[in-house]
């Protein structure tokens, strides 16, 4: 079932799962019509409550493209169950089950509880409203700013006021008095000025005997009301306390009320105090408060497991406050102390306690032998309904003598061990929170009005590694400093040299992990502190082996007793890490107790494991690449087998990030394995858009074969470094690949000269150098062909083809590009086949074949995906979506692009973000969203022009100079087209040329006339028929000449 959740952060479900919901401003437009519960919404109240007073010039416009991708999210998020309806030309509305917007069942509830109130079935009304309080996990839609949302979310806390203070009168109806004291105290503390709060706590002490804690209260409250608001008491808030002084009889609790206890008269509730910030766990929660198996004969036992600080206590205890209604003979809690400063709680401690709480009769037989007291507990229990709180259990053997026997009562035991040998349980493995989750958290405890940075929230809550007490420590801190704001906060976490030490300043978290790994024996606690010693973000039992120099066997053991302890997660089958904060206490141990020169060696063998692994899939994913070998004294370690080069490159792609961190430990470290990881990864670094990566081991590399004088690997990592260089920094591509080539030719290797000729015709392609590039290409691929090297032939044939068609020989570009994808599947290099074809692709959409063009691109998708070459997907996204834009389908072509953008930031392509915004910025100008166009064709500017590419920078040019031509900004248009005229013309692009000369024409028809036009445009048709670009020719022929 889909679900929209309003009583607190913006969600959207379906079938458990959260769907993303776009920007803040999009989830704005799914808030108002969720708040507006079917109720159809204006355009112009959505405008005024999604910008305020002040909506841009373009809202009408922006908010229709909200709409629109809202449809589609709905769509896919519920498979239909939800979704928006137009009842009018000028409103909205959510189509959307009733029950599936929490806000209408709260508001249902209500009236429940009303009517059932009504009738006299006063428990009844009281389980409704609880379950309408239920409902709010948090600050509704706290995220938002604005009137509108300021105002909803008052009316929603008078609402739930309204709600809780009807069920507490309800309560102390039925005499609960003593049950609501701590409730009411939070209640007052959160809010000492709400009278109603203030007034119910006074009678609950009333009744309690306690009335000079009642008047005392009402003195405190009298003084706050004059010193904060300026006013006196409430007349009804006055009557009260007079009565509490006269000790009016009225205040008892009435004759025909008897009392309801939550509990059977003696039932003991030894329960610690509810923790007032608990939130989410929905799933969690549920479980535990699932009614258990009415026909099964043993008690119903359930284990909460999971890592010190995951809120395995506040879980428990939240959800047995909840179930105290079920369990009238008694709540009782025993803290084992399996992991704390004191000594474990023995199973005969653990009885005395609960005998102590129960049964004086229990307490009398301690003469027994322990055996005969746990038997004796048991007995107790038979025919009770009662629910026990195991706390932090170190063992099976610990909790078991303490079980009931029969069927009617409930166990909660929870530990930091999963305790498998516990027959019976049913285990609940606790993990941090979501996201949601946390953030909801922590706005709890600081208050919406200091969580208002979205984006220092998430980041805070990501920095505590999404666990509850590492939140609720930094949270509560922070609600104390009144001078910070959320980004000081962001900047102490992230500036601080030990985070764990940043966030726990009391060490409570530390104390905690500490206690759990002095716990372990010798051999795993040496296990823990050596994979401290991992750079990367998770790792294998063979890096494992490498880090401890052992038995894969034993450290199979080891790395399960860690599991098991929940010091290390296993988020995929054979995959190891640390949660953040654990790896901060691993370090910070590693550090203090194993010898610095072990260290060193376990880190060496790891890079040593990790480069023979890689060296070893890169031959079989790259057969064609040149490489020095690994020397054997560098080898650590059978490398893993595959069966062809598809499981090869998978394998490179799954260890990315840990090869990643790899070669950055060897660019610090170890120069002579920093030059080695630059062959074994100089591909995949392309692949994976690592440029920074690459860049680092370069420098390392580059000056350690200058100093030991190793030409040819010198001459190697070179042309290397101009292939990744290529993609941003043109001249220093260039410099590379002609030091490379003279080095070459130096020792009279051929196959390297032509290896550097083709990455110096590259280089002269980025920098707009098409002649010079089309020469060292024809070169290269003389010798390529010379040398018999078919690999090299058709990457050669594939650049001369970019290079044609960036001159508009579209037809030689095409030919190109037909002899690359006919060698390449010769040779079985199915990337260089997906490259052919989109590439061929790319011609055809340019002559408007766009059939044949999507046909094109979507065989290479196929191919990109069995590669994994993520940097050629996201080209075809671009591509496609290019297609899409041609045809119409304006919605699903930003779709692509913004995949495909996110990706190039991420990569930190800029070129590929350039051409990407540009094709965003066409979109939007097709689209009449000119604002939109501005801004993408501007960013688009800058990138080219700092990074030097003329090619994106003259296209940016031509897209700026439209929009200021069509709003009538004549003189700037001018300015604009003559500079892109004037880049188009020193890179030789024809295209580009009949684009500044045609729009040139177009302004000056505005301010000059017909005839001071007509030279431009005859340019324009000129290179438009050379082209063979028909439809602009006749267009131009048509509107401007011979006007």
């Amino acid at each position: 079932m889909v679900e929209l959740n309003v009583l607190g952060p913006l969600e959207l479900r379906h079938h458990g799962r959260q769907w993303p919901l776009g920007s803040p401003k999009e989830q704005c437009v799914l808030a108002v019509l969720g708040a507006a519960e079917g109720e159809p919404v204006t355009m112009a109240t959505l405008m005024d409550r999604v910008w305020g007073d002040r909506p841009p010039p373009s809202a009408a416009a922006t908010l229709h493209s909200y709409l629109s991708r809202l449809r589609g999210r709905l769509k896919r998020a519920s498979d239909g169950e939800a979704g928006l309806e137009r009842p009018s030309p000028r409103s909205y509305r959510l189509r959307i089950a009733p029950e599936a917007v929490d806000l209408t069942r709260f508001r249902r509830l209500r009236g429940q509880a009303r009517d059932t109130l009504a009738e006299g079935e006063l428990e009844r009304a009281i389980g409704r409203l609880r379950e309408a309080e239920r409902l709010w996990r948090g600050e509704p839609l706290g995220e938002f700013t604005g009137m509108w949302a300021e105002t909803f979310r008052a009316r929603l806390h008078e609402d739930l006021r309204a709600v809780r203070e009807e069920r507490i009168r309800i309560e102390l109806r039925l005499g609960r008095h003593a049950d609501l004291i701590g409730e009411l105290r939070a209640l007052v503390d959160e809010e000492p000025l709400a009278q109603g709060a203030v007034a119910h706590l006074m009678v609950a002490l009333y009744r309690c005997g306690r009335p000079d804690e009642s008047l005392s209260l009402y003195r405190t409250t009298r003084s706050r009301l004059d010193d904060e608001l300026g006013l006196a008491p409430s007349p009804e808030l006055h009557q009260l306390h007079q009565r509490v002084l006269e000790q009016d009889p009225s205040l008892d609790l009435p004759a025909d009320e008897p009392v309801q206890t939550v509990r059977a008269e003696g039932g003991p509730n030894h329960l610690p105090y509810d923790n007032r910030d608990f939130t989410g766990r929905d799933d969690e929660l549920r479980g535990l408060l699932t009614q258990p198996d009415p026909d099964g004969t043993a008690p119903a036992l359930t284990v909460v497991h999971g890592m010190a600080g995951v809120g395995k206590s506040v879980l428990v205890i939240h959800a047995a406050h909840r179930l105290r209604d079920r369990y009238p003979d008694g709540l009782f809690y025993v803290n084992l102390r399996a992991h704390s400063d004191q000594p474990p709680c023995a199973p005969s401690e653990a009885l005395t306690t609960l005998e102590d709480a129960a049964d004086r009769q229990l307490a009398e037989g301690r003469t027994s032998s322990f055996d005969a007291r746990a038997a004796r507990w048991r007995d107790w229990l038979a025919h009770r309904r009662a629910l026990l709180v195991l706390d932090d259990a170190g063992s099976a053997e610990q909790v078991r003598p303490l079980l009931p026997g029969g069927a009617g009562c409930q166990v909660f035991i929870t530990s930091r061990h999963q305790l498998a040998p516990l027959d019976g349980a049913r285990p609940v493995g606790l993990e941090v929170l979501s996201v949601a989750e946390a953030v909801s958290l922590f706005t709890r405890v600081v208050g919406v009005a200091r969580a208002r940075d979205s984006e220092a929230l998430h980041r805070v809550v990501s920095l505590c590694g999404y666990l509850p007490l590492a939140i609720q420590l930094t949270a509560h801190r922070f609600r104390h400093r009144d001078s910070w704001d959320l980004q000081d906060l962001v900047d102490r976490l992230t500036q601080a040299a030990d985070l764990l030490e940043e966030i726990d300043i009391h060490s409570g978290i530390a104390t905690a992990f500490r206690l759990s790994y002095d716990q372990l024996g010798d051999g795993e606690r040496k296990l823990f502190r050596s994979l401290a010693l991992h750079p990367g973000p998770d790792l294998t039992l063979s890096a494992a082996v490498a880090l401890v120099d052992a038995d894969a066997a034993r450290l199979r053991r080891g790395l399960e007793e860690l599991l098991t302890c929940h010091l290390l997660e296993e988020p995929v089958r054979g995959r190891y890490r640390f949660h953040d904060l654990v790896r901060g206490f691993a370090v910070r141990v590693s550090t203090a107790e194993e010898p610095e020169r072990m260290r060193q060696e376990a880190v060496r063998r790891l890079l040593t494991h990790y480069l023979t692994a890689a060296d070893h899939a890169d031959r079989m994913a790259h057969p064609q690449s040149r490489r020095i070998a690994v020397p054997p004294e560098l080898r650590y370690g059978d490398p893993p087998e595959f069966t062809d080069a598809d499981e090869a490159a998978a394998w490179l792609d799954v260890e990315r990030r840990n090869l990643l961190a790899a070669a950055h430990e060897a660019a610090a470290s170890s120069p002579e394995l920093a030059t080695l990881f630059l062959h074994a990864l100089g591909q995949s670094f392309k692949r994976w858009g690592a440029w920074e990566t690459a860049a680092e081991l370069h420098d390392s590399a580059l000056a350690f074969l200058r100093t030991r004088g190793d030409t040819r690997a010198l001459a190697h990592i070179l042309m290397e470094r101009s292939d990744i260089q290529c993609h941003e920094h043109c001249e220093e591509a260039l410099r590379c690949a002609e030091e490379s080539l003279a080095i070459f030719r130096e020792l009279a290797d051929r196959q390297g000269e032509a290896d550097a000729l083709f990455q110096a015709g590259r280089a002269h392609l980025a920098a707009g150098r098409r002649t010079t590039s089309l020469e060292c290409l024809d070169r290269a691929l003389a010798l390529y062909r010379r040398t018999g090297d078919r690999h090299g032939e058709a990457e050669a044939l594939n650049v001369q083809g970019v290079a044609l068609h960036f001159a508009g020989e579209l037809d030689e570009a095409l030919k190109r590009f037909h002899a690359v994808y006919r060698i390449q599947k010769v040779v079985g290099d199915l990337h260089g086949q997906a490259t052919a074809l989109l590439n061929a692709g790319e011609i055809h959409r340019l002559e408007t074949r766009f059939d044949e063009a999507r046909d094109l691109y979507e065989r290479a998708l196929a191919l990109a995906r069995r590669t994994g070459v993520r940097r050629q997907l996201v080209n075809l996204y671009t591509n496609l979506g290019n297609v899409c834009r041609a045809t119409g389908q304006t919605d699903e072509a930003l779709a692509y692009f913004r995949k495909a953008l996110s990706s190039y930031r991420a990569s930190r392509d800029p070129r590929s973000e350039a051409n990407t915004l540009l094709s965003m910025g066409t979109a939007y100008h097709e689209a009449h969203q000119e604002r939109a166009a501005m801004e993408h064709f501007t960013m688009a500017e800058r990138i080219a022009r700092r990074i030097g590419n003329l090619y994106e920078r003259q296209s940016a040019l031509i897209g700026i100079a439209a929009l200021q031509r069509t709003s009538g900004q004549y003189t700037a248009a001018l300015k604009t087209y003559e500079e892109a005229l004037e880049v188009a013309r020193e890179i030789e692009i024809p295209l580009g040329m009949a684009q500044a000369h045609d729009g040139i024409a177009q302004t000056v028809l505005h301010t000059h006339g017909a005839e001071a036009a007509e030279r431009h445009a005859r340019r324009a048709l000129a290179l438009y028929e050379r082209l063979g670009v028909a439809e602009e020719a006749e267009r131009v022929r048509r509107s401007l000449i011979g006007r």
